[in-house]
C-alpha cells in the first residue's frame, strides 16, 4: 500500500511545474505547520484558560454553598430549639383572659431560661403565629391572621412544606416602615398533633449582613444567587441595595457559556451564576493582536520572500538550461559563457559545458568527414574534367590507334606497335574514373607504361627502376599518383638533360609509416621554383585546381592529402644539373583497406 501510494505521488509530482512543487513545499512545510501550531498553542491557551475559569468556578461555588449553608443552619438550629420548646408551645396554645393576662404570662415566659436559650444570640428576627385569637400581635408573638394576605405567607402554605428558605421583597407594612428585601426561614410548629391551634414560625435572617458578606467575599469573579425565574437574590457585585426590587440575571449581561450550579437550598431551587475574572491572557492577546498579525505576517511574508529568491535562483535557472539545451548556431550546441555557483545546477551546466563541447567536437569531425568526401568527390570530377579537356572525342582517338598499332604490326614495326599499344593503356586510365582508388601493385603497371613510352621516346637517356616492397604492393592509393610524379621527372628533369638519366620509383613500409619515392637524376629546378612547388604541394586544396597551368602535381598531392586526413608529409628535394627526390609518407593505417573502413575517413 505504501509503495503503491508512493508511486502515485511520484507520478503526480513529476508532472508538476517546479514553480507549483515550490509552491506546495511553502504551503505544506511552512504555512500549514505553522498554522496548525498556532491554532494548537492558541487551542492549549484558551482550554488552559476555560479549565482555569472552570475550576475557579466550582471553587467559588463551593465558597457561596459554604456561606449561604453556614447561614441557613445556624437559623435551622434555632428554630429546631423552638420548635422542641414546650414552653413556647404551651404559651402558644394558651387562651388568655384579657390583654392582662396575656402580658403577664408573657413575662413569665421571658424569665424562663430555657426561653432565652431558645432563641439564641443572633440577630435574626423571630415571629412566631398561631390562629389563637387571644394573641396580642407585638414582639415575637402575632396572631395568624395578620399575615394571612401576605405572599410570603400564601407561597409557604401553598408549598405544602414544613419548612422552607423564602425570598422575598416585603412593602411597607405594620413590621417594616419601608420596602425591604428578606431572607426569611419558616417553619410550622407542629410537633404536638393535638394541639388545637395551627402555628408557624418565621426567622427573618439579617439580609444585609449575608450580602455585605458576599461582597466582602474576595471570590475572584461576580457571583449571582438567582431564583428559578432568574431574579438576582444574592450577588458580591453591589447590585442595587436592600430596599430596591430584586433584578434579573438578564439585566446585567450574563453571557451564555459562563459557568452555572444548581443548589437546594432548604424547598427553594437556586441557581449560582459566576462570572470569574479574566486570567488576563485573553485581555493580553487581545491587547496584543497588532504584534500578533505583525509576527504572523514576519512568519508568512520571510519565507515566501526567501521563498520566492529561492524560486527564481532554481526555476530560472533550470528553465535557462532548457532552453539553451533547444538552441544551436549553425548545427553547433551553445555552451553557457558564465557560470556561477557550486550548487548542483551549476554542476550540471558545467557538464552541459562538457557534453557541448564533446558534442560540437563530433559534429565537427562528421561535418569535416562529409567536406572531405565532398571535396575528394570534387578532386575527382576536376581530374575527370581535367582529362575530358585533354581529348577530343576519346572513343574515335582510340580506334584510331589501335588503326595505327594494326597498321604498325603489318609492316612489321613491332616496337611502334608496342608503344601505340601502352599509349592506349595510359590514354584509357586517364579517362576511365570509375574509381579513384587503386593497388599500388596496379599503379605500377601504369607507371611502367609511362615510362616505356618515354623510354621509346628518349631511347638511351632514359633509363628506370621500379621497386615495389612485396607487403605494400595490396595497399590502395588514389590512381595516377605515382604517375603524375613519374611525368613531372620526365617532363622537367629528363627533357632539359642530354646526358642519360634515370628514375627510380620505389614504395616501401618502414614501421607504421608507408614511404613512396620519386626520384631523377635529371636536371633538377632553380631553388626560387623548388620551394615554390614544395609549399604548393604542403598546402594543397581544391582552389589551385581551378588555377591555370600544370596542376597534375597538386591534384596528387590533395587527393592524398585527402585520404590520409592530412596525416601526410611531402619532402622536395632537388639539386641543379644533379637531380630531384620526391618523398611521400603517411601511417600505413590510411593506405589499408580494412583500417581505411575503421578510420571512417576514405571516400571512394
Amino acid at each position: 500500500m505504501t509503495g503503491r501510494f508512493r508511486n502515485w505521488l511520484d507520478d503526480r509530482l513529476n508532472n508538476l511545474k517546479i514553480k507549483k512543487k515550490l509552491f506546495l513545499l511553502y504551503f505544506y512545510c511552512m504555512i500549514l505547520p505553522l498554522v496548525l501550531t498556532d491554532a494548537v498553542i492558541i487551542g492549549l491557551i484558551v482550554k488552559r484558560e476555560y479549565d482555569t475559569k472552570q475550576e475557579t468556578s466550582r471553587g467559588i461555588v463551593s465558597a457561596v454553598k459554604y456561606s449561604l449553608n453556614s447561614a441557613a443552619e445556624e437559623t435551622v438550629m434555632l428554630s429546631k430549639n423552638i420548635y422542641f420548646n414546650k414552653y413556647i408551645n404551651e404559651f402558644l396554645n394558651t387562651e388568655f383572659q384579657s390583654t392582662l393576662d396575656y402580658y403577664n404570662q408573657y413575662q413569665e415566659l421571658l424569665k424562663d431560661s430555657l426561653f432565652d436559650s431558645s432563641l439564641g444570640t443572633s440577630n435574626s428576627i423571630i415571629r412566631m403565629y398561631a390562629d389563637n385569637g387571644t394573641i396580642v400581635n407585638g414582639g415575637r408573638f402575632w396572631r395568624m391572621e395578620s399575615v394571612e394576605e401576605e405572599k410570603w405567607y400564601r407561597d409557604f402554605m401553598d408549598s405544602g412544606q414544613n419548612m422552607q428558605m423564602y425570598f422575598y421583597y416585603e412593602d411597607a407594612g405594620p413590621t417594616n416602615p419601608s420596602p425591604v428585601k428578606k431572607l426569611s426561614f419558616v417553619r410550622k410548629l407542629d410537633r404536638y398533633k393535638r394541639d388545637k391551634y395551627n402555628k408557624l414560625l418565621r426567622i427573618d435572617l439579617d439580609y444585609n449582613a449575608i450580602n455585605q458578606g458576599m461582597t466582602m467575599a474576595n471570590y475572584g469573579g461576580d457571583v449571582y444567587v438567582c431564583s428559578e425565574t432568574g431574579q438576582i437574590l444574592l450577588s458580591n457585585t453591589g447590585l442595587g441595595n436592600s430596599s430596591q426590587n430584586y433584578s434579573y440575571i438578564s439585566s446585567v449581561g450574563y453571557r451564555s457559556g459562563e459557568y452555572t450550579e444548581r443548589m437546594a437550598f432548604y424547598g427553594q431551587e437556586l441557581t449560582i451564576y459566576v462570572m470569574p475574572y479574566s486570567s488576563g491572557v485573553g485581555e493580553v492577546m487581545i491587547k496584543s493582536f497588532p504584534i500578533l498579525v505583525l509576527m504572523l505576517l514576519i512568519n508568512v511574508l520571510f519565507p515566501w520572500i526567501f521563498m520566492n529568491a529561492l524560486r527564481r535562483n532554481f526555476v530560472e535557472r533550470i528553465g535557462f538550461l532548457s532552453r539553451i539545451f533547444n538552441y544551436s548556431v549553425e548545427g553547433r550546441l551553445e555552451e553557457i559563457k558564465s557560470i556561477h555557483g557550486t550548487d548542483e545546477i551549476a554542476s550540471l551546466m558545467r557538464n552541459y559545458n562538457i557534453m557541448a563541447q564533446k558534442t560540437n567536437s563530433l559534429i565537427e569531425t562528421v561535418y569535416k568527414s562529409r567536406l572531405k568526401q565532398q571535396e575528394m568527390n570534387i578532386a575527382r570530377q576536376k581530374a575527370e574534367l581535367l582529362a575530358l579537356h585533354g581529348q577530343i572525342n576519346p572513343h574515335f582517338l582510340f580506334n584510331i590507334l589501335e588503326n595505327i598499332r594494326m597498321r604498325s604490326v603489318l609492316k612489321q614495326e613491332y616496337e611502334t606497335a608496342d608503344m601505340i599499344e601502352q599509349l592506349a593503356v595510359m590514354e584509357r586510365q586517364y579517362v576511365e574514373w570509375g574509381t579513384d582508388m587503386v593497388t599500388i601493385g596496379e599503379e605500377k603497371k601504369f607507371v611502367e607504361a609511362y615510362l616505356r613510352l618515354q623510354k621509346y621516346r628518349f631511347g638511351d637517356r632514359l633509363s628506370y627502376s621500379i621497386e615495389i616492397q612485396e607487403e605494400c604492393a595490396g595497399y590502395k592509393i588514389p590512381k595516377l599518383s605515382l604517375v603524375t610524379f613519374a611525368e613531372n621527372s620526365c617532363v622537367h628533369g629528363i627533357e632539359d638533360k642530354a646526358a642519360k638519366c634515370w628514375i627510380f620509383v620505389k614504395a616501401y613500409r618502414q614501421e607504421e609509416k608507408l614511404y613512396l619515392e620519386v626520384e631523377d637524376t635529371g636536371s633538377g629546378m632553380p631553388e626560387s621554383y623548388l620551394y615554390y612547388l614544395r609549399e604548393r604541394m604542403e598546402n594543397a586544396n581544391i582552389e589551385m585546381l581551378r588555377e591555370k597551368g600544370r596542376v597534375g602535381v597538386i591534384n596528387a598531392c590533395l587527393r592524398l592529402k585527402m585520404q590520409t586526413d592530412g596525416n601526410i608529409h611531402f619532402s622536395l628535394e632537388s639539386e641543379k644539373m644533379v637531380g630531384t627526390i620526391v618523398t611521400i609518407s603517411a601511417p600505413v593505417k590510411y593506405f589499408r583497406e580494412g583500417d581505411k573502413d575503421a578510420e571512417g575517413t576514405v571516400s571512394r
